[in-house]
């Protein structure tokens, strides 16, 4: 059984809802149902769980009346065993981008304090649009995203507080020897081919074969691919599919940003294929990184609206995408021979992947010629520049950054050296995912 971040976010919720139910959103196969439901097992003496695509005929329930009173009146007769036990009773609306009136129905659900309601989905974003009349203010919206690193490293058996343990190291990057940059290294290595999709995971600890997480992944692409060809909904399904290839290929590739022109060589242009980029961002199957036209606070105000890199929402998705078969690639990196312009992009994604499924919104900083800085970050505390190296090449771009503003320090990450000199520390990648 897989450990979640989300736990902790549910909890929460409970403690606190105030007039909102919740929505859980996030790409398809990530754990959203399965944490849900073991959370509404755990926490509720009743616990009503509602699927509008296994069930598709419970969907009339919300078809006329959308009150509290008539919602719970349809559930009491079309569910054997209902019953509503007052202020420990969590209903599940899953797959809710199904039922648009549903979505409405939270508005009138959430004032009613006789139960919890919690609704999930993928491509909510994209399927607002049927909705009749958005819940705005009664519904709290949170992010899902497949397996973190951490979340990761517990499935593989170590315990909750590593975060803790592991991010001592930006103040004292000693704790780091080589021993604990080595291990972790190699189970980022890990991670990086797997990834974070419940079921990978589930297969590379079962099984322990290469193959087993391929089919996974290759079944979960299956998916996707469905999905596009379901809900394009008028757009080009062929250039979403192509748009995809796109952000995969150019991934890492060392260009200021995302070439809508190099999606067709020669055939291809930005207003042809935006719409297709905003519909794989819609869906949960891609996220951006924002080109920034200067270093300041707030980041979000100097962000470049048309200028993104992006990123496959998954690194073992992507991994797979990319070496496909490559039983080579598998073994060069499995036997730390790696080498070659591939890995730097690989070690791009990763980075990515770590912080985004933490939650930080990514930017970039590129002036050509003269600077470049990975990604940047806003902390509570200061901007944070942040170079990624695959190798150990001085970080130029981050020096010079940091000698020209008043940003307190910059982190260049590598693959397993560690260390501190003057306003830059130097740590291992996977510290990427304790920021």
């Amino acid at each position: 059984m897989l450990k979640r971040k989300i736990e902790r976010e549910l909890r929460n919720w409970k403690e606190n809802r105030g007039d909102e139910c919740l929505l859980v959103n996030g790409a398809r196969q990530i754990g959203k149902t399965f944490s849900i439901r073991q959370f509404g097992h755990e926490y509720y003496d009743e616990f009503v769980e509602i699927n509008f695509i296994e069930n598709p005929l419970l969907q009339s329930i919300f078809d006329n009346a959308l009150d509290s009173a008539s919602v719970i009146r349809q559930l009491s007769l079309r569910i054997p065993g209902f019953r509503l036990i007052d202020g420990k009773t969590l209903i599940f609306l899953d797959e809710i981008q199904q039922c648009p009136n549903a979505r409405t129905a939270l508005k009138f659900l959430s004032t009613d304090h006789r139960f919890d309601v919690i609704a999930s989905g993928s491509l909510i974003t994209l399927m607002s649009q049927d909705v009749p009349s958005l819940p705005v203010g009664y519904e709290k919206e949170i992010m899902m995203y497949p397996l973190s690193f951490e979340e990761y490293l517990w499935a593989r058996g170590y315990g909750e507080d590593i975060s803790s343990v592991l991010s001592e190291a930006f103040s004292d990057p000693s704790i780091l020897d080589n021993g604990i940059a080595s291990q972790y290294t190699s189970l980022l290595t890990e991670y990086m081919m797997v990834g974070g999709m419940p079921a990978a995971v589930n297969a590379s600890l079962e099984s322990n074969a290469w193959d087993d997480v391929r089919n996974v992944h290759n079944n979960i692409l299956r998916l996707n691919l469905l999905d596009i060809e379901k809900y394009s909904k008028g757009l080009d399904r062929e250039r979403i599919r192509l748009a995809l290839d796109g952000v995969v290929l150019q991934t890492g590739d060392g260009k200021k940003s995302f070439s809508y022109a190099q999606i067709e060589k020669g055939r291809s242009r930005a207003r042809d294929y935006m719409p297709a980029v905003e519909w794989l961002q819609k869906a949960q199957l891609i996220y951006p990184a924002s080109s920034l036209s200067r270093v300041d606070i707030p980041l979000s105000m100097y962000k470049e609206e048309r200028t993104s890199r992006y990123y496959l929402y998954d690194i073992g998705m992507f991994f797979n995408m990319v070496a496909g078969d490559s039983l080579l690639l598998r073994n060069a990196i499995l036997d730390k021979e790696w080498k070659g312009a591939a890995k730097g992009r690989f070690y791009e994604a990763l980075a990515a992947d770590l912080m985004h499924k933490n939650g930080h919104t990514l930017y970039y900083y590129d002036i050509p010629q003269k600077l470049e800085i990975d990604f940047l970050i806003e902390r509570d505390d200061a901007i944070l520049p942040i170079e990624v190296k695959s190798g150990n090449n001085k970080a130029l771009s981050l020096s010079k950054l940091l000698s020209q503003s008043d940003i307190p320090k910059g982190l260049k990450l590598t693959e397993s050296s560690y260390g501190k000199m003057e306003k830059i520390i130097t740590l291992p990648l996977f510290m990427a995912a304790f920021l």
